[in-house]
């Protein structure tokens, strides 16, 4: 059987594949979208973000060291620190995922924590 010049499994072949180039465009989309106001906890970020790093070490390391840049209220800032015991760190994911690809290179990855 023909349809328009094309056989019904060149048609079946070209509408599968026109579904799922739709449907992984969309999907992508949506993680952007949904990337764009999601917000971490500390514990969130340092696994998706710090390798798994101790929480003292990305305090240290990251937060403290570059406090200037990241808190919010500066340009490009991502971070609502905690302002003590049982207050959060709040952490923009969106911004923070682009803020450490950006500057990975400037985090010692190596660093020790100091012993107590």
């Amino acid at each position: 059987m023909q349809t328009a010049g094309m056989s019904v499994q060149a048609f079946l072949d070209e509408y599968i594949k026109k579904v799922v180039k739709d449907e992984l465009s969309k999907s992508r989309s949506d993680q952007n979208t949904q990337a764009l106001g999601e917000t971490w906890t500390l514990d969130e970020f340092r696994k998706k973000c710090c390798f798994g790093k101790d929480r003292e070490w990305v305090k240290l390391f990251i937060f403290a060291q570059f406090k200037d840049e990241i808190v919010l209220g500066k340009p490009g800032g991502w971070l609502k620190p905690s302002k003590g015991k049982g207050s959060p760190y709040g952490i923009y994911a969106a911004e923070a995922c682009k803020w450490m690809q950006e500057n990975r290179h400037l985090i010692n990855w190596d660093a020790k924590l100091p012993r107590r």
